[in-house]
């Protein structure tokens, strides 16, 4: 059975659970329990028991404790040894906050000897690495933590080369090198911020009665409006998942990771790339990582090889497939996508530098002309994605249309709207090319004519997209009151 197919065994054992308790309260930690133990033999789920390991843990505490330069030491669940190098505690615990993750595949039978020989290998590499095992057997009973993807690469590699096999392997939502999974979750934990997620989706379809519609891709697409919703307002992300304000960009990393593993774009480059970078808070409307400049000068220098088109091809493309091999290797273009964005970052980024430029494109020509033309060209992005309905002014409306393919300009008007708008967005995509054709002449006239001489001659539907083009205009005008507000710290 492939890692596809035992995702999707995982989803529908906990959407079952859903399903057949509707009074229960199913909670991350009643996912987290059972993904822990969740396994696959012979094409079947099979729940790992969860035997104690203390014995175990004890005879590697009595192997490892006497090693020069190795801390050990019991948490009470976890066993775990350091190998801190020449490193003070501060470096070592910064260098552990930020490293990859491995998940060694390990049943019972082998775990002690599999464990004893990581280690030692480790040591005499002088890996810098804080390792542990739990005290009861779970897909995860063996953890190893080092500081690079080059050391994470040398770990795998000598696991792979063990002559055992384990009938437990780690849970099938992480990247696979063989009997080793990787991943990165900084000072979270990747398993229990997939479990939020997971609960905080499968609560949503409860809510709606729409426990039966629950599948893996409308998991995949809820986890990136989350993710969008959290750059946004970091209070959403505060409030909906408790996570600590100094936590947010490892949060919105882990998702990240978790969303390459689900749509199979991550890959070992994407993943080095997410741990190397340097997150910041994610508070306001700022993308989390600090590659906009990185990102503007990708496509500008792309754009003096080829024509927009086949720019907006390329940048979509790698958001689909992941392949950046695709991009040329003139001016670092390619190294600086494989080392600065995986897929998902980069159709997040352009939708974020999307969404300012287009608070540009309003605010300049609300105050070159006036309301209505906004509402005007907006209206024009909706039906049709043009953008000749703004000012040309400062170059605002070109930046827009040179950075956001037509395909994504839906992604950036709906980035703060509520559900029911973006609802209405996804019917305006749908409306055929007549129609569509029709409502704009439609609003040509009312542009011309003005509303209050044609309203009782047009369709529904046309009053409808002027009604949201009114509402997305009114978002953006109060999005920048509140901006001005802020940077001013008075409140008008």
């Amino acid at each position: 059975m492939s890692k596809i197919e035992e995702r999707e065994l995982f989803f529908e054992h906990i959407k079952k659970i859903y399903m057949q308790n509707p009074n229960f309260e199913v909670t991350p930690d009643t996912i987290y329990y059972e993904l822990s133990l969740f396994n696959v033999q012979d094409g079947k789920q099979m729940r790992i028991s969860n035997d104690n390991l203390i014995n175990i843990q004890a005879q590697l505490s009595n192997d490892f404790r006497k090693k020069d330069k190795i801390k050990c030491f019991s948490n009470g669940y976890f066993f775990a040894i350091e190998n801190r190098g020449s490193y003070d505690d501060k470096t070592f615990y910064d260098k552990m906050n930020t490293s990859i993750k491995l998940y060694i595949a390990c049943d019972i039978k082998n775990l002690y000897n599999v464990t004893s020989l990581v280690f030692n290998y480790m040591i005499d590499e002088n890996i810098i690495t804080q390792s542990k095992i739990a005290k009861e057997m779970r897909n995860d009973v063996l953890v190893v933590r080092v500081s690079t993807m080059e050391e994470a690469e040398k770990v795998s590699k000598f696991v792979n080369s063990l002559d055992y096999n384990s009938l437990v392997s780690y849970n099938p939502y992480i990247l696979s090198d063989g009997k080793v999974g990787m991943t990165y979750d900084g000072t979270l934990s990747y398993n229990k911020t997939l479990s939020l997620l997971m609960n905080s989706y499968f609560n949503t379809k409860k809510n709606s009665n729409s426990l039966d519609k629950s599948t893996m891709e409308d998991f995949v697409n809820f986890i990136k409006r989350e993710v969008l919703l959290c750059i946004n307002n970091s209070e959403y992300l505060h409030d909906n998942y408790n996570i600590d304000y100094k936590k947010e960009g490892d949060f919105i990393k882990i998702a990240d990771v978790i969303i390459g593993n689900l749509d199979g774009t991550l890959n070992k480059a994407n993943l080095e790339g997410i741990q190397v970078k340097k997150g910041e808070n994610i508070g306001g409307n700022s993308v989390f990582y600090e590659n906009k400049e990185k990102l503007l000068y990708v496509i500008y220098r792309l754009s003096n090889y080829y024509d927009i088109d086949y720019v907006h091809r390329l940048l979509m493309d790698y958001c689909k497939n992941g392949n950046a091999d695709i991009f040329t290797r003139r001016d670092l273009i390619r190294d600086i996508i494989v080392r600065e964005f995986s897929p998902y970052e980069l159709k997040l980024t352009i939708i974020d530098i999307g969404d300012k430029t287009l608070e540009e494109c309003i605010s300049l020509t609300k105050e070159k002309y006036d309301d209505d033309q906004c509402v005007f060209a907006i209206s024009k992005l909706l039906l049709n994605k043009e953008l000749d309905g703004f000012t040309r002014d400062n170059g605002v409306r070109n930046k827009l249309g040179l950075i956001v393919p037509k395909e994504w300009l839906g992604s950036v008007v709906i980035s703060g709207l509520d559900e029911n708008s973006k609802r209405m967005v996804d019917i305006i995509d749908n409306i055929s090319l007549e129609n569509k054709n029709i409502v704009m002449k439609n609003i040509n006239r009312i542009q011309k004519e003005g509303l209050s001489n044609v309203i009782g001659e047009i369709d529904d539907l046309t009053k409808d997209i002027i009604e949201l083009s009114k509402y997305i205009y009114e978002y953006y005008i109060e999005r920048m009151r509140k901006e001005d507000e802020k940077k001013s710290g008075k409140k008008y």
